[in-house]
């Protein structure tokens, strides 16, 4: 395709890590890489996309990085309020607790919960309880 058109072209299409990025340029010759679904899972990945680039290795998220994301988001959501705040939570608790530790008991605590505060909670304990056992 990009031989066919005078235009930028860019990759998109299951890129979840820098490696994959680096791959879909190689092999297509694509001038730009589209990150989609990836960055609500791993925030990081465009950090991680600039230093594989460059040190050709990349900042891993903790336990703790991956709690701060979520509380802060979480916090945030609260705080603005809105219509419908559990479930935006609710939806996005499958990204954020995807490679937590135990975050499959975190993700159904919060899809049980029906109030912010109860939400925020369940997340507080979670990461106190794990990264005290790391």
């Amino acid at each position: 395709m990009k031989a066919a058109v005078k235009i930028p072209v860019i990759g998109n299409g299951d890129v979840v890590t820098p490696e994959d990025a680096v791959r879909m340029v190689k092999e297509t010759g694509c001038d730009a890489v589209m990150i989609g679904r990836a960055a609500s899972s791993n925030p990081w990945i465009f950090r991680q996309m600039a230093e594989y680039l460059e040190r050709g290795e990349y900042y891993q998220p903790s336990e703790r990085d991956r709690y701060e994301m979520m509380r802060k988001y979480y916090r945030m959501l609260a705080d603005k309020g809105g219509l419908d705040v559990v479930g935006k939570m609710k939806q996005f608790a499958t990204y954020f607790t995807h490679g937590v530790r135990n975050g499959a008991k975190l993700r159904v605590l919060i899809y049980q919960t029906r109030e912010i505060e109860q939400i925020l909670e369940h997340v507080e304990r979670h990461f106190e309880a794990e990264l005290e056992a790391a």
